[in-house]
C-alpha cells in the first residue's frame, strides 16, 4: 500500500506487502519521502512524515518511523541502522537510461 502523496526517487525496488503510510499525528505527521535508488524488502513497513536517503536498503518486515542517512542498511522494529553498505546488490544502479527521461 503506497499512500498516494508519498513521493519516490528514481530506481526503487519496492517489495510485496511494503506499506508507505500517513501518520495522521506527532511531529512525524505526514508522508514519507523515498531517495533514489532505495530497495526495500517485503512486509517492510514506512510511516510518517521521514526522509529516507539515497541508496538505503530496508530489511523484510521493518518498521520505519525515523530518517533514515544516505547508504544506511536499516532493520528491524523499530528500524535502527546496521551498516553503512546501502543498497548496492539489491537495486540495479546501471540503468542510467531511466533517468534521462
Amino acid at each position: 500500500m503506497v499512500h498516494p502523496d508519498v513521493k519516490i526517487g528514481w530506481n526503487c525496488n519496492i517489495s510485496n506487502r511494503v506499506t508507505l503510510g500517513i501518520s495522521s499525528r506527532g511531529k512525524n505527521k505526514g508522508v514519507p519521502q523515498i531517495g533514489n535508488d532505495v530497495y526495500i524488502g517485503p512486509g517492510a513497513v514506512i510511516i510518517g512524515h521521514i526522509v529516507i536517503g539515497n541508496n538505503v536498503a530496508i530489511g523484510a518486515n521493518c518498521v520505519v518511523t525515523k530518517d533514515v542517512p544516505a547508504n544506511a542498511v536499516v532493520a528491524g522494529i523499530p528500524g535502527q541502522v546496521i551498516s553503512c553498505n546501502g543498497s548496492a546488490g539489491y537495486v540495479c544502479n546501471k540503468c542510467q537510461d531511466f533517468k534521462k527521461i
